[in-house]
This record gives structure tokens, C-alpha cells and sequence, in this order.
């Protein structure tokens, strides 16, 4: 089976960071592609205007689209 291509849109990124692992919050799917929702910062309680959740979205093979649940990590390869 193909390996997975893992390709991450990062919504919000904050200065040089890079991010390879995050919580998953919504698995999709879309033209027949899987799709993880990876909460890659969580910075929800500080009181910082720009602080929030930074969001990434991870296509992912079928195969671990189907084994990978809502809550789970998901680190991505490099």
C-alpha cells in the first residue's frame, strides 16, 4: 500500500515554530481523500489577544484514517 503523503496547512503559525505532532478534534473526508484536524497549540487560557488554538489540517491514507480516533495524537513523518 502507498505510503502515507502527509501534507499540513497551518492556518496560524507563530514566528519559525514548526509543528509534527497534534491532538486530533475532527477526522473528514472530501473527494475522496482523508482529512485529519489537528489542534497543533492549545493556548486558550492565556490572556493574550492573539493566543488561541492553531490549527492544521493532515491528509492521511485510509488505513490510518480508520485505526486513529477524535482525541487521539497524531505525529506527523518528515
Amino acid at each position: 500500500m502507498k505510503k502515507a503523503i502527509v501534507i499540513i496547512l497551518f492556518i496560524i503559525s507563530c514566528g519559525k515554530s514548526t509543528y509534527n505532532c497534534g491532538k486530533i478534534d475532527r477526522k473528514y473526508e472530501k473527494d475522496g481523500k482523508y482529512f485529519f484536524a489537528l489542534i497543533l497549540d492549545d493556548a486558550t487560557g492565556s490572556s493574550d489577544v492573539d493566543s488561541g488554538r492553531v490549527y492544521g489540517d493532515v491528509s492521511v491514507d485510509k488505513t490510518v484514517y480508520l485505526l486513529k480516533q477524535i482525541g487521539d495524537d497524531y505525529c506527523i513523518e518528515e
